[in-house]
């Protein structure tokens, strides 16, 4: 497996810690199982992802550093990833 690191608010990173240990699985795993087994409507590669950063970083003029951009897209998709399990529930 090829190791990639993200930064999340501190808030996501709390929650996806509390469901891998309610699971019963590492933090890790359920990272890799919510990218692969995602029930939303749309499917977002690592290169949507970096595509996404690199946009972000652009329309800010580049203000905004690496690690900030991608904590940006990364709570974002969260939000519309959990929007979306929302909606397929109802």
């Amino acid at each position: 497996m090829k190791r990639v690191e993200t930064y999340l608010p501190e808030d996501i990173a709390k929650r996806l810690s509390d469901q891998a240990e309610s699971a019963g699985i590492k933090r890790s795993e359920l990272i890799r199982d919510l990218l692969t087994n995602s029930q939303t409507s749309f499917n977002i590669t690592p290169d949507d992802y970096n595509r996404a950063v690199v946009r972000i970083r652009k329309r800010c003029g580049n203000l905004l550093g690496r690690h900030q951009a991608e904590s940006l897209v990364a709570s974002v998709f969260t939000e519309f990833s959990g929007a979306s399990l929302r909606a397929a529930k109802n």
